[in-house]
């Protein structure tokens, strides 16, 4: 049995994980194929509700990095909602935040981690810098911590992180040896930005939540 509390306070990298948790990264190719195949389209709406949430991010990232609840506030509420997920049937909570720290050479670059849960399924993870850009991967410990700490040990579970600029996400599967992986970077900061296929992935890892039964349109 994983302990939450001795697990997610003391994880600073996967090679803690490994050896806490006996944890592995999938060999099988087809391990985490749900961020690959049967996206499902947006419709109009959507891809409209898309087109606004990068106006919105390009507008005031002019300023500089986001701090605070600006990246939830922008881009993950939003997101979140084209995805279905702020309507039934699910559900979701925010039980507490972590604080994240990067050991640089210079300096250690301190951020904080927002999490909600969706379902109980699906774990998001926003980064949040105080100082400096934190990436995305620096968070995949600690997400996989808490994922290990799901109820729901005889199926998958899911995350995904952003640091407002880029996402990922990571399957989980929690058997006698625990496996997971993850996808490439998704960037929301060039022009040619790669939102939409967030969204796809969000809604159709909303799919495997609910047991392949598609939310309502």
């Amino acid at each position: 049995m994983v302990s939450t509390v001795g697990i997610t306070d003391t994880i600073k990298s996967l090679s803690d994980l490994q050896t806490r948790c006996n944890l592995h990264q999938a060999e099988d190719e087809n391990f985490f194929n749900e961020w690959l195949t049967d996206l499902p389209q947006l419709n109009s709406q959507e891809q409209s509700g898309v087109t606004r949430i990068k106006q919105r991010y390009d507008y005031h990232r002019l300023d500089g990095l986001f701090l605070e609840g600006t990246i939830n506030l922008l881009v993950v509420s939003p997101l979140l909602e084209l995805a279905g997920f702020l309507d039934s049937p699910y559900r979701i909570r925010s039980p507490y935040g972590i604080n994240l720290e990067i050991e640089e050479p210079e300096e250690t670059i301190r951020g904080f981690i927002d999490v909600l849960v969706v379902q109980e399924k699906l774990w998001i993870f926003v980064v949040e810098s105080k100082r400096n850009s934190i990436p995305v991967v620096a968070a995949i410990p600690q997400l996989l911590a808490h994922m290990l700490t799901t109820p729901h040990r005889d199926k998958s579970v899911f995350g995904m992180a952003t640091n407002g600029d880029e996402f990922i996400f990571i399957k989980l599967a929690i058997t006698n040896k625990p496996e997971y992986d993850v996808s490439r970077t998704f960037s929301l900061f060039p022009r040619r930005h790669e939102l939409a296929e967030v969204l796809q992935i969000l809604k159709r890892l909303g799919e495997s939540c609910r047991g392949g039964v598609s939310p309502p349109s």
